[in-house]
């Protein structure tokens, strides 16, 4: 079977709001939050601004990280998305988003970009964290894919 499901709310959810500021990586300051409120498993949803965003992207045929793209000027958070989980036992943020910037050499004067975020520097940033309570999620190597992916048990 090439899917896996599981439940992770039996015992229902949580929703936080909060915002990341002054300079602060946005990474380090999820966990930060999902630690201070004991949140092991958890899904975000965030817009804001950024001063510098570090994407990456995902060789699929080779099973490799492709180099970084750094891109470091004001940005708007048109979409972002990700989810917390336990990757060595330790929390893992998993981020993607979509941003726009203003640049007058493209034909609209603005620019979008986009694709999984591996570090991002907050200007301000509001984001939701709702947080699913019972058994943490974990990840683990999926050998078909080379990626770190949710291990989750077969037939629950």
């Amino acid at each position: 079977m090439t899917t896996t499901i599981r439940q992770v709310n039996p015992n229902g959810t949580r929703v936080f709001m909060g915002t990341i500021t002054e300079r602060a990586l946005l990474h380090d300051s999820l966990i930060e939050a999902a630690t201070l409120n004991n949140v092991q498993t958890a899904t975000f949803e965030m817009l804001g601004g950024l001063h510098e965003v570090e994407l990456t992207a995902y060789d699929f045929v080779t099973q490799t990280r492709m180099p970084a793209i750094v891109i470091t000027r004001a940005m708007e958070i048109v979409a972002g998305h990700g989810t917390l989980s336990l990757l060595d036992g330790k929390p893992h943020v998993h981020l993607h988003m979509t941003l726009a910037y203003r640049d007058e050499a493209s034909p609209t004067g603005i620019m979008v970009i986009g694709g999984h975020v591996a570090r991002a520097v907050a200007y301000a940033v509001e984001f939701t964290m709702t947080a699913y309570e019972g058994a943490p999620v974990h990840r683990a190597l999926h050998i078909g894919t080379g990626l770190n992916l949710w291990d989750l048990p077969k037939g629950t």
